[in-house]
């Protein structure tokens, strides 16, 4: 009797057991197919390609005329080397429904091109290479090695080729259809939601497309060499940087937060270009300083960095042994250059573009007490006769050493927006045209600009920040990379003020 219990317990336990997972699978399978937009971004985003087509294959049930969706198909499949001519399709429906409804990356061509290559239709691949080229530019195309696959579509285009031709009927296909697709979209989407999740795909590309570039120069890196490694790496951090950014962005769309009104009301676009009639061209660097306090912190460079093309020099005198800056009796700015082989320094003051403006600098240079000096020239950092800069300086007589941008005047009106910034450095003196330049290829496209201040320093700026956060995150990659300097800072149109005082504005 006991035995015939305990059997009963086991087959009732067994049955329950086998209701309770089958109840499991049907939920799980159940939540496997609500579309997840989130979970195929970040798949896609991992590089997960297999599982982030699956994801978006869901949304494309529930939302069958999205380009975007199909634009992200697409490129999954090209990214898992398989099922081209299925690729092409959802690109080229992808690129025609983006007329229509919203648009799409332009990097579509290029992987459309990348399909139609793998499907050997060499012909319409390079089309559509060249499309990628003419819409996204000549960098872009660089950086995703364009002419090399355009090279080999070329090399492998022999009369095989011609059975694929029915490439364009896809196209025709796809068009017939593109009347019918922005009535059904408006039915299936609330307005609200289409335009949230449009603006947050257009984050999402963004930041797709910098992580793509950023996994290419990381698997070049080790191929540069030294010299190039530092700057290969600033680029990088840049990148992962924006790219955060635009993740972030991106998250909170999906996440229906709003991002506060007045950063929204902010125009960027004219943050970031100064005014026209503000900005100073310099073509001459030369003072004569008599302030006492200048004066103190007046410096020599010796064998400093000369600023390419064409710079006319007054030459002081050469000396056995390297001189206080006292010696010069306030004339800015001074280097001296050692002469190879003997213990000498030959002495210049200032850098022209112009012939006249450094024939009347020469005149205080004798009226100081140095009735020796004379002009001399040099370009591209070799001497050459003055009859020879005359010839070059209708070249570069055109070209300053630098621009800076002047405060307002008296009186002028001057546009108070109120900015952060990030400072990288600031020098009594001019910095080399070297280093100007390493700081405007690090800026990229916030833009590096040099401000001379009220009391006569040089501040070289980067970008216009509408957040304290996003200055100082950007302070901290550059601090990270080796610029101890860098700092951020506060302007009130082209004034500055206190950081504090800048986030209690904000805050208001």
């Amino acid at each position: 009797m006991k035995i015939k219990n305990k059997n009963r317990f086991i087959g009732f336990s067994f049955l329950i057991s086998f209701l309770f997972l089958s109840l499991t699978d049907l939920n799980a399978q159940e939540v496997q197919q609500k579309p997840s937009r989130q979970a195929a971004l970040e798949a896609f985003s991992n590089g997960e390609y297999d599982k982030a087509f699956r994801e978006f294959q869901i949304l494309l049930q529930a939302y069958s005329r999205d380009p975007l969706y199909k634009y992200y198909s697409g490129v999954c499949l090209v990214k898992m080397n398989t099922e081209p001519e299925k690729a092409s399709e959802f690109l080229r429906e992808a690129l025609n429904g983006s007329l229509d409804i919203k648009s799409i990356p332009d990097d579509s061509w290029f992987y459309l091109g990348r399909a139609q290559q793998m499907a050997g239709r060499f012909p319409d691949a390079i089309d559509s290479f060249n499309n990628f080229e003419e819409k996204a530019g000549k960098k872009r195309a660089r950086d995703l090695n364009v002419s090399e696959y355009i090279r080999e579509c070329k090399e492998r285009n022999t009369g095989p080729v011609q059975k694929h031709e029915p490439g364009p009927p896809v196209a025709v296909k796809t068009e017939v259809q593109t009347p019918v697709k922005p009535v059904p979209q408006k039915i299936e989407v609330p307005v609200a939601y289409d335009k949230m999740l449009s603006d947050a795909m257009k984050f999402q590309v963004k930041a797709d497309s910098l992580n793509s570039l950023i996994a290419d120069y990381r698997k070049e890196y080790d191929k540069l060499a030294p010299s190039q490694k530092q700057a290969a790496k600033l680029k990088i951090s840049e990148m992962e940087s924006l790219s955060f950014e635009y993740q972030r962005m991106a998250d909170e769309k999906f996440g229906n937060e709003v991002v506060r009104p007045p950063e929204k009301k902010t125009d960027v676009s004219q943050m970031v270009l100064p005014e026209p009639d503000r900005r100073n061209e310099v073509f001459s660097l030369f003072n004569v300083e008599t302030d006492p306090v200048r004066l103190r912190d007046q410096k020599v460079l010796i064998d400093p960095e000369i600023p390419a093309g064409l710079i006319y020099r007054i030459q002081i005198g050469v000396f056995s042994k390297q001189l206080e800056p006292s010696f010069f009796r306030g004339i800015s700015p001074v280097a001296g250059f050692r002469i190879p082989g003997t213990t000498s320094t030959k002495y210049f003051a200032g850098q022209f573009r112009k012939i006249a403006d450094a024939g009347q600098a020469v005149v205080s240079v004798r009226q100081m007490g140095f009735k020796d000096s004379f002009v001399t020239a040099i370009l591209d950092g070799k001497a050459v006769s003055l009859e020879r800069a005359a010839l070059m300086e209708n070249e570069w007589g055109q070209k300053p050493l630098m621009e800076t941008v002047r405060p307002p005047k008296t009186g002028e009106a001057e546009t108070s927006t109120l900015v952060f910034r990030v400072e990288v450095t600031r020098s009594v003196k001019q910095l080399s045209e070297d280093s100007s330049e390493a700081y405007r290829k690090m800026a990229g496209n916030r833009g590096l600009e040099i401000i001379k201040s009220e009391d006569g320093t040089f501040v070289y700026l980067i970008g216009k920040f509408i957040t304290f956060d996003s200055a100082n995150e950007y302070a901290g990659l550059l601090k990270r990379n080796g610029y101890r300097d860098a700092k951020v800072t506060a302007y009130l149109g082209s004034r500055e003020i206190a950081v504090e005082t800048a986030k209690q504005l904000f805050e208001k």
